[in-house]
């Protein structure tokens, strides 16, 4: 690996960074504590460490923190066919190590501007934790596979909470060259996330992302790409907002997801439980199982509001036996679908309807859902609406639930819906 300004910080160690002895101080049991106030702080309290046990909480004071990215060789291929290759990018900070705590006092006060491709990789990081600040400031690398994100997990126990992840966009022309821009979160090889409180908003690619061997818990969110994927200059709002491939996991609930070419995509071999979000204006569809006819997905697909799509709301492409057993569409509102005419042929991303079941194997319960003003090819009224009072009575116990979600209260769908 070649370096070039590098800021990459092994923070298994601590010791000789207390050199500003009024920053340092005592957390907790077998826990340290050291300010910074610039990156060369940063990278000088951090890689001077001397081994210590117990967790190391970085402080960084209020501002602005520019990294200067290093040119970096991916080692495998997150969404390839084949992994097995390597993939040139740059890479703004590193964290590895055991325990660690990057925290900044909230993400309007403090903001890591990464100018990179891999913004922050946690990589071989345990127990490790990032708390109140913003990640911005993303740079597209130049090749297409990279896995471009503001976060990027491998290996790595990650806890993200109260956090900005916001205007990963990069340069016009290399998203156009590349297609694929930069992602609010990615997971990739063993990684196990946890992703709550936080906001992920006008990035250039999906919002959060798994591949192969990655496990999150994505809970009280914005996923916003703000943009909706507008045609012309890099924009945010291209992509997944919340993409699961290949056999990655994931439990997805009470999210505010809008603004985006896609919602929530369950393919190959993965597996989630999707409850209690809001998915809506996406300009295509909103929750979609897809077995890309190689895979067997699982999904559990309960409680949700999908509002306003240009095509179909939940999409159904499941026609291989084998895999996990048991997946469920049940008790969710499919509202205002199929609002473009330009998806109406059904060779467009999927069949033109609230409900599009394109394959579905017998261990599939499709139940209980709601229907309301959906549009289907011709103008046509969708297939099962109920009338406006029916659809507000048998409403209520989807609200219920949905108005728990502090998430939730951005919504256009509760808005409407709970004021009536």
């Amino acid at each position: 690996m070649r370096i070039a300004k590098p800021v990459i910080i092994l923070l298994c160690i601590f010791g000789a960074a207390a050199q500003r002895p009024a920053a340092a101080q005592i957390a907790g049991p077998r826990s340290r504590v050291v300010a910074v106030g610039s990156v060369a702080e940063l990278t000088a309290a951090l890689t001077a460490a001397a081994s210590v046990q117990g967790r190391i909480i970085v402080n960084l004071a209020p501002g602005d923190y520019h990294l200067s990215p290093a040119d970096y060789t991916d080692p495998t291929c997150g969404n390839c066919e084949d992994p097995e290759q390597p993939i040139p990018a740059t890479l703004g900070l590193r964290v590895s190590g055991s325990k660690v705590t990057l925290r900044g006092a909230g993400p309007d006060s403090v903001r890591i501007h990464t100018h990179a491709g891999y913004g922050l990789l946690f990589e071989d990081c345990l127990d490790c934790r990032l708390e109140g600040l913003t990640v911005t400031g993303g740079e597209r690398d130049t090749a297409g596979m990279a896995t471009d994100a503001a976060v990027v997990v491998r290996r790595s126990q990650l806890a993200i909470t109260n956090c900005t992840l916001r205007d990963n966009i990069g340069d016009s022309a290399r998203v156009a060259r590349t297609v694929v821009g930069i992602m609010g979160l990615c997971g990739r090889e063993g990684s196990r996330t946890v992703l709550t409180d936080c906001r992920i908003l006008r990035n250039s690619w999906d919002g959060v992302a798994l591949y192969r061997d990655a496990w999150a818990r994505i809970e009280d969110c914005i996923i916003d790409g703000v943009d909706r994927g507008a045609d012309g200059p890099a924009c945010g709002g291209r992509g997944v907002a919340v993409g699961l491939t290949w056999n990655a996991r994931a439990q997805v609930e009470g999210n505010l997801i809008r603004r985006y070419w896609k919602g929530i995509g369950i393919f190959v071999d993965a597996e989630a439980r999707v409850r209690e979000n809001v998915v809506e204006d996406m300009l295509t569809w909103g929750i979609a199982l897809w077995d890309a006819d190689k895979g067997t997905p699982y999904g559990e697909i309960a409680w949700n509001a999908v509002h306003r799509t240009g095509a179909c709301g939940i999409s159904v492409t499941r026609g291989r036996e084998g895999g996990r057993p048991g997946s469920s569409i049940v008790h969710n509102a499919v509202v205002r679908t199929g609002d473009n005419p330009k998806y109406d042929a059904d060779d467009a991303y999927c069949y033109q309807r609230a409900l599009a079941v394109h394959a579905q194997t017998a261990d599939i319960e499709i139940a209980g859902n709601l229907r309301f003003e959906n549009r289907e090819p011709g103008d046509a009224a969708g297939t099962g609406d109920l009338s406006a009072s029916a659809f507000r009575e048998a409403l209520s116990p989807l609200l219920m639930r949905l108005a728990r979600r502090r998430a939730l209260r951005e919504s256009a769908f509760l808005r409407e819906f709970r004021s009536e």
